[in-house]
């Protein structure tokens, strides 16, 4: 876990809040920013590493708000990699957005919570459910990992366990998919091939 992280700022109700989220595991972090200066989102990203252990790599769109010397400065500071991307191909954190989306809303009319406590009670709503591609929930996977050497909590084999044969299920999905879809496109431009025809 915690190898390759997607990292966003979203606004909500007024707030901007700088969201992360663990490509492996699906486990997410809000925090809500004051501001959408870069030196609010270094230590937004701060307060992150201090909380679980520091990624290989983060993944962020071009917006100023990570392109800028203070953030690139953190970055290489505690050695990590970056990925500018752009937002059609940060997936993963998108969805997480809208998963996010719905539980503010769902605080909001049902509840009545709003600002940094529906963020922080929405986050918690992210992490405890399960996540349809690992098969696994969030935090049981970051406690799982997290766990000392040698006393890991109750259940933390069954979860690594459940974790990494969902994640190879799908894996290997996903590979049968694109390996059918490669297979359909080319056999469509080959066309059919007669024994003893000539080919140009």
């Amino acid at each position: 876990p915690h190898d390759v992280l997607e990292v966003d700022v979203i606004f909500w109700a007024g707030q901007k809040v700088l969201t992360v989220i663990d490509r492996l595991t699906r486990f997410a972090l809000g925090h809500v920013l004051t501001d959408k200066t870069a030196g609010e989102v270094r230590d937004g990203l701060l307060t992150y590493l201090g909380t679980v252990r520091t990624p290989g790599m983060v993944v962020v769109d071009k917006g100023r708000e990570f392109d800028n010397t203070r953030v690139r400065a953190l970055l290489e500071e505690f050695n990590i990699k970056v990925h500018f991307t752009t937002p059609r191909s940060h997936g993963t954190i998108e969805r997480m957005h809208s998963t996010l989306a719905e539980h503010l809303r769902l605080l909001r009319q049902d509840k009545g919570v709003e600002g940094a406590e529906a963020i922080a009670r929405a986050v918690l709503a992210c992490n405890s459910s399960i996540h349809i591609v690992t098969g696994a929930v969030p935090l049981e996977l970051m406690r799982a990992w997290q766990a000392p050497e040698g006393h890991p909590p109750p259940g933390v084999a069954l979860v690594r366990e459940t974790a990494r044969g969902a994640m190879e299920e799908r894996v290997g999905r996903i590979n049968d998919e694109r390996a059918s879809d490669r297979w359909d496109r080319f056999s469509n431009t080959v066309g059919t091939i007669q024994v003893g025809a000539v080919q140009n």
